[in-house]
């Protein structure tokens, strides 16, 4: 049996649930934000298991387990904002205990894999040691260094150190790279950690998405939107990208960081300079692909698929 863990907005999971079905494999989805009722929850009898409906899931019918993405409980919502934060982490504990029963090598991705490659700190250091270009960067929270950082360098960038998301809900505010001067107020570091890097200048900018041993690349122009700092900022950013083919030698270099991070799947952003230098920016241990497979026919969802088969096993 292969589970799919995602949440009910999610339809990039049905571009892999398409081929489980083609090929027969038996899965369930569960969609995490339904979680906290009787008929979608975690318990813990002999062993954990999972009710979906009607069925009880024990842990050992799991064969593999594809963590796609995860999303608070709407149940949450009804709860006494006094016990709302109690019922979340009593939610989160019995989740912890279901899969932490499961062989970290039949996930997609390992949860400890997940949160090393999640922080741009660690997987900075494994790219360096990699032999990847990375940008001149520094984190701190002293007004003086990030002062001085910033007047060293032609243009400089700041951006989240694990993900950008600000809020929750509906407004779900996103922290973009953003560009920075010696003219912002820099003074708000002293209340959080700042990641302060250099700025590349752009030819094209990379999304490289890893499956396995697997290499599925696309580009898209950056002189066609000199202004924006994030490609995910742009008007066009699901339909500006090509498909371009990486030169092998970084190509073997992002599978090196993907099994050096022990990452199964990843989405990996660089910069091709003017020059043709190839410049790693950051790892995605969960990042978006479905636009790529739709708008590029990149065969991304096959690949999830046939890991997690390879993964499952012959198991029901």
């Amino acid at each position: 049996m292969i589970l799919i863990v995602t949440h009910s907005q999610d339809l990039t999971a049905d571009l892999v649930i398409r081929h489980l079905i083609a090929d027969g494999r038996p899965f369930r989805r569960l969609d995490t934000d339904q979680l906290g009722r009787p008929e979608c929850h975690f318990g813990v009898g002999e062993e954990p298991f999972l009710r979906l409906g009607n069925e009880r899931l024990a842990v050992s019918r799991v064969g593999a387990v594809w963590h796609r993405r995860y999303a608070l409980a709407t149940v949450l919502d009804g709860v006494a904002p006094d016990y709302r934060e109690f019922v979340h982490r009593e939610l989160a504990m019995t989740m912890d205990a279901f899969f932490e029963a499961i062989d970290p090598r039949r996930s997609i991705n390992p949860a400890e894999a997940d949160r090393r490659s999640g922080n741009r700190l660690i997987q900075a250091r494994s790219a360096r040691k990699l032999g990847l270009m990375i940008p001149d960067t520094l984190v701190t929270q002293d007004l003086g260094e990030a002062q001085r950082f910033v007047r060293a360098h032609a243009k400089s960038v700041t951006k989240a150190i694990a993900y950008g998301l600000l809020t929750t809900g509906d407004a779900g505010r996103q922290a973009y790279t953003s560009v920075i001067d010696i003219r912002d107020d820099l003074s708000k570091v002293a209340g959080c950690p700042a990641l302060l890097q250099e700025a590349i200048e752009k030819h094209y900018e990379w999304r490289v998405t890893t499956v396995g041993n697997r290499v599925f690349s696309a580009r898209i122009d950056a002189t066609k939107a000199p202004a924006a700092s994030d490609w995910r900022q742009r008007p066009d950013a699901s339909s500006g990208f090509e498909l371009a083919t990486l030169p092998s030698a970084v190509s073997t270099r992002i599978l090196a960081l993907a099994a050096d991070c022990g990452i199964v799947y990843g989405a990996h952003d660089l910069i091709e300079t003017p020059a043709g230098d190839f410049v790693f920016l950051e790892t995605n241990p969960a990042g978006q692909w479905g636009w790529l497979e739709v708008t590029l026919g990149l065969p991304i969802g096959r690949a999830v698929a046939d890991e997690l088969i390879q993964r499952a096993g012959n198991g029901s």
